[in-house]
């Protein structure tokens, strides 16, 4: 709960920033998308068969006419905060034994709204989000869910659809949509759950010219540079909301500037574990995955910042280097996650690590490039 809560805060301070900066637009637009979807987790059955209904609303303020460089780069037309409503309660889960397990999920995200391109009076926008989201149902309140393990879990979320102009004070839309709820191995079991959706919705705006150049104080760090990271987290162990496995993530790369909005990276991971696996005392000490016989694991890894303001969305793939592991085939890595910039040189970040679909854990920290 205190690793939610914490994104939570930083969600609250992303959003006051964006309502306090200067790139503060007059446009601004209110959207509701009634949805129709199912569960796409493809391993657990009942593929596309099971029912999810629920409603996206979210309150959007246009940048599209302001003047920094990432919103030309970058094709963003809006940012803003979205409501979340899935009822899961027709989900069946895996092979009829999660029936009746699921309830309701209610959540928040921070939302930014991208153009792809334009057709006609037809735009075809890309929306991802993340935030924090509540359900009533979890397996420790009712076992038979083992895909959500807590009731405050993360979201991510992407809709891909087309926005169609019918007056400047109304748009119709339509598209597909894609939602994630994990805790990120906080409390396990928590096999995360992912759903597809279809929606069809409207969009009312209030459409002005601004008078004057708008512009954010705030500019990235335009050249390569070095980053230094390092952070504390922890996974749950299972069927013990009242224990965590604590392990602490570093990393230390280069960054090969490209432009305002995307930059490559490569660099070295390493993993310390406060607590390694026993064999003896199996339970208590498995990680899946992420088990480790010895305190340290390492890898280098390849992949991307994409700078958008003041936050950074990062993923990385890697290869182990050192890992004396319990699971044979976990010999690759991948890392993603958002870091709020203080300053083009300080940011506080969460950073997942993954193997294959898997949460490890999520690594709470601080980054320094200079």
């Amino acid at each position: 709960m205190k690793k939610q809560l914490l994104l939570l805060l930083i969600l609250v301070t992303i959003g006051y920033s964006f309502a306090r900066a200067q790139i503060g637009p007059e446009n601004r637009s209110i959207i509701f998308k009634p949805i129709f979807g199912t569960h796409i987790n493809n391993d657990q059955g009942h593929l596309f068969q099971d029912q999810i209904t629920g409603l996206d609303a979210a309150y959007f303020k246009d940048i599209s006419q302001n003047s920094d460089k990432w919103i030309g780069f970058s094709g963003a037309k809006s940012y803003g905060i979205g409501f979340v409503f899935r009822n899961l309660s027709k989900l069946k889960g895996t092979k009829d034994t999660s029936a009746n397990a699921f309830g309701q999920i209610y959540g928040l995200v921070a939302q930014m709204d991208f153009q792809l391109f334009k057709t006609g009076r037809a735009r075809f926008n890309f929306t991802p989000g993340v935030g924090l989201g509540y359900t009533n149902k979890y397996y420790y309140n009712n076992t038979k869910n083992r895909f959500l393990g807590s009731a405050v879990n993360e979201i991510i979320k992407a809709d891909l659809g087309m926005e169609l102009a019918v007056s400047k004070y109304f748009d119709l839309l339509a598209g597909f949509g894609f939602l994630h709820a994990s805790n990120g191995g906080a409390t396990v079991p928590n096999g995360g759950l992912n759903t597809g959706n279809v929606y069809i919705g409207l969009k009312l705006n209030n459409p002005k010219t601004l008078t004057e150049e708008r512009k954010s104080t705030y500019t990235t760090l335009q050249r390569n540079s070095i980053e230094l990271s390092v952070g504390l987290g922890a996974r749950g162990v299972f069927e013990n909301r009242n224990k965590s496995l604590y392990k602490s993530g570093l990393y230390a790369g280069y960054n090969f500037y490209l432009n305002d909005v995307m930059s490559l990276k490569a660099g070295a991971d390493a993993v310390y574990y406060y607590t390694t696996f026993d064999p003896n005392n199996y339970g208590n000490t498995f990680q899946n995955y992420g088990t480790s016989y010895d305190q340290w694991r390492t890898g280098i890894s390849i992949g991307a910042d994409i700078n958008l303001w003041r936050v950074t969305v990062a993923g990385q793939i890697g290869k182990y280097i050192h890992f004396n592991r319990l699971m044979d085939k976990a010999t690759w890595y991948w890392t993603f996650g958002p870091t709020f910039n203080i300053t083009p040189h300080l940011g506080l970040q969460a950073k997942t690590y993954m193997h294959f679909a898997q949460a490890d854990f999520v690594n709470w920290g601080v980054v320094y490039k200079f």
